[in-house]
């Protein structure tokens, strides 16, 4: 009977990963097993392995309560693209400081109780320069010591393009209209043939960039953020 319990016992406790129930169930089973060794008239065997069972059945809850007692978060980081999928290699910095390590699907930042900040609150950015990718989250710790934060990346929106529209003499043009493929904005060219626009891409992303005035069109490649020159001509 007593043998039966313990098979049970031994069952029941592997479902259970909390280390306080854990703990608890090493002390059942050791016990049982003690009683058992007593029936068998081996109680020095059965000491041995009750201890045993003690011991590693406590460790987790002793480890888990030593790693609270320090304090110390450590910060699981997940980076997603806009399609879900996972990051494996960007830039990630934390406004806490901190050196963020790479792991196993994704990232880890280890924070001391001392460095915590005031209000608890985490803000965590990454950038996927390739991709021009960017995105940031806010994270509070509390009592949770291995808390993980998503970042979802979006698309990287906010560089402009400025430059200048020319004829094929390099004469300033004034009033040409200037434009990005698929994208409603115009910009009019000022006296001296300037203009600035938004360019709906990352820095460094290529575009399109479309100019017209009256019968003169010029069209040119260009990374976004830089300073470029438009010259338009008849076609």
């Amino acid at each position: 009977m007593e043998e039966q319990a313990l098979t049970f016992l031994l069952k029941l406790a592997g479902h259970i990963g909390h280390p306080v129930a854990v703990a608890v169930f090493a002390v059942v089973i050791a016990a049982s097993v003690f009683a058992v060794a007593l029936r068998a008239k081996r109680p020095v065997i059965g000491s041995i392995l009750a201890a045993g069972i003690i011991v590693l059945g406590v460790a987790p809850f002793v480890a888990s309560g030593f790693l609270q007692t320090r304090g110390v978060y450590h910060v699981q980081v997940v980076l997603l693209r806009p399609d879900q999928s996972p990051v494996d290699i960007a830039q990630v910095k934390s406004s806490n400081g901190g050196e963020l390590k790479m792991v196993a699907g994704g990232w880890e930042l280890d924070i001391p109780q001392q460095a915590r900040p005031a209000d608890g609150k985490l803000t965590l950015s990454a950038s996927v320069k390739d991709e021009f990718l960017k995105g940031k989250s806010t994270l509070v710790l509390g009592q949770d010591y291995y808390p993980t934060a998503t970042i979802q990346l979006v698309a990287e929106t906010s560089a402009m393009v400025r430059g200048v529209v020319v004829d094929e003499d390099l004469g300033a043009i004034a009033g040409a209209t200037v434009s990005i493929d698929d994208y409603p904005e115009v910009a009019v060219t000022d006296q001296n043939g300037n203009f600035v626009l938004p360019a709906h891409a990352g820095k460094g992303q290529m575009i399109e960039i479309h100019a017209q005035k009256g019968q003169l069109t010029g069209r040119l490649s260009a990374p976004a953020g830089k300073a470029v020159e438009v010259i338009i001509s008849r076609e």
